[in-house]
């Protein structure tokens, strides 16, 4: 089991993972403490891939970076996380030339965008320069269009511009998606909007007491939830 960002820290700065108010003091654990001091290097990849005659998409969601806060007591995103569509062409029968992907990184308002577009029926553009305000601006651009197709379920097709080595080369990805796996797609993207924004490491927080004028001893813990029969 991968840990949050606010766990490692905890475990890193125990004296963190305690909270006191008024005369209450908490102690929070996880069961994350009893997995080897390196699990902090564990990478878990996971992906939705849709493969198709022409091509194929795979949606992978690219996790926000965080920093201290100046006064050394917290964290925030310093970057914002991002839902990163890569697309294959076919090479033959269920062969993918992900050698030569095209990429393209949505964050949490194309994101919505693109959930607003399915609720209407309606299609959606959106233009990426990766070089922006840089030296080499313009030299690549990215087109993502999504689309509803003819009968049923949409279409995802990107455009690459690509203008750095002198010349102009275009490339073209596209993939058609299924009205069911367009419901998987949509509920990534519900999953992954507060997520890449951060909000699942603010509610992973230790809780807090709001009324201090009670002391420890005085409190009775709530009665076990009746049973389920």
């Amino acid at each position: 089991m991968a840990q949050s960002l606010i766990q490692r820290l905890r475990l890193q700065n125990p004296s963190k993972a305690q909270r006191t108010v008024g005369r209450v003091t908490r102690l929070f654990t996880t069961r994350a403490a009893a997995f080897d001091a390196d699990v902090s290097k564990i990478n878990v990849y996971t992906a939705y891939t849709v493969y198709k005659g022409r091509g194929a998409m795979s949606l992978k969601l690219i996790k926000p970076t965080w920093e201290r806060i100046s006064t050394g007591s917290g964290i925030r995103v310093s970057r914002e996380g991002t839902v990163l569509l890569e697309f294959a062409q076919s090479k033959g029968e269920r062969v993918y030339d992900w050698d030569n992907k095209g990429t393209f990184a949505m964050n949490a308002v194309e994101c919505g965008d693109i959930l607003e577009a399915i609720d209407t029926s309606t299609e959606r553009s959106f233009f990426h320069d990766p070089n922006r305000m840089g030296s080499a601006q313009g030299a690549v651009t990215k087109t993502l269009k999504f689309s509803p197709a003819r009968d049923s379920g949409y279409f995802f097709s990107l455009y690459v511009n690509d203008k750095s080595a002198g010349g102009v080369v275009t490339s073209r990805y596209d993939t058609a998606v299924s009205n069911a796996e367009l419901r998987v797609i949509q509920q990534v993207l519900q999953f992954a909007i507060p997520r890449i924004l951060g909000f699942d490491e603010m509610f992973a927080g230790a809780p807090e007491v709001k009324d201090s004028t009670f002391a420890a001893t005085d409190y009775d813990p709530p009665p076990p939830p009746p049973p389920p029969f």
